[in-house]
């Protein structure tokens, strides 16, 4: 499987058995099984190309904004506001594409929405570094980690950002109080495990994901998982 770090989705591998809640649930789904579970750690948009490509049979998180030619594990739907961030104490506001006239946000290299009027804006302006800043981490999580760095140090105005992610980062260095997040969001999608549409046994593998899925909520066991991070299943 092909994983890429965004807590608390996917989080540093050395940090099993708590490394991260698709980690987590796939380690029990496949456990006692025929099959061996092996994560590969790499780039997200490298996880993303070579997963479709059918050199791994699965990655733990993809957006479905992205892509729907993965097999997607319907009954774990990790839900992703995107949304506009500034430091607590500034007066700008989302207000429609007009209003990111006069402002540098920042985003994750290659990254989009999913709304057409945003990513038109992207599309035009990701290469003009006085309205953008691109950041090339190899991860979501460090990707967001340096664009909160940059924003908190005033080298920013805003950044677009994935509100599970964002939420579990902030919250974790201590800086949740420093941040304001725009309420309305500019688009929202769902974070799923998928499998390879070239691997064989796709369908049959989510079922079983699915499957061990159900049974984890039904035991209080998924609960648990969701508890040890600090959100709501």
């Amino acid at each position: 499987m092909a994983t890429s770090t965004y807590c608390p989705l996917a989080c540093e591998l050395a940090q099993a058995p708590h490394d991260g809640i698709m980690h987590e649930v796939l380690r029990k789904a496949f456990e006692g099984t025929k099959y061996r579970l092996i994560f590969h750690e790499m780039p997200y948009v490298r996880a993303i190309r070579d997963t479709l490509d059918g050199q791994y049979d699965a990655i733990t998180y993809a957006g479905t904004a992205q892509t729907e030619d993965f097999v997607f594990v319907r009954n774990l739907d990790m839900i992703n506001l995107i949304q506009f961030a500034t430091r607590a104490d500034s007066s700008w506001r989302y207000r429609g594409v007009e209003s990111l006239n006069g402002i540098r946000f920042s985003i994750p290299k290659g990254f989009r929405t999913g709304n057409p009027e945003i990513d038109d804006y992207l599309n035009r302006y990701e290469r003009d570094p006085a309205r953008i800043r691109m950041n090339s981490c190899d991860n979501p999580t460090m990707a967001q980690c340096s664009n909160l760095e940059c924003l908190l140090n005033d080298r920013m105005d805003a950044m677009l950002v994935g509100s599970l992610a964002f939420r579990y980062i902030t919250q974790h260095e201590g800086v949740a109080d420093r941040v304001r997040v725009n309420p309305e969001p500019v688009a929202m999608f769902y974070n799923r495990i998928a499998f390879s549409p070239r691997c064989p046994e796709g369908a049959e593998l989510r079922d079983m994901v699915e499957r061990k899925i159900r049974e984890m909520r039904a035991s209080g066991e998924l609960k648990k998982i969701f508890d040890y991070y600090g959100i709501s299943p």
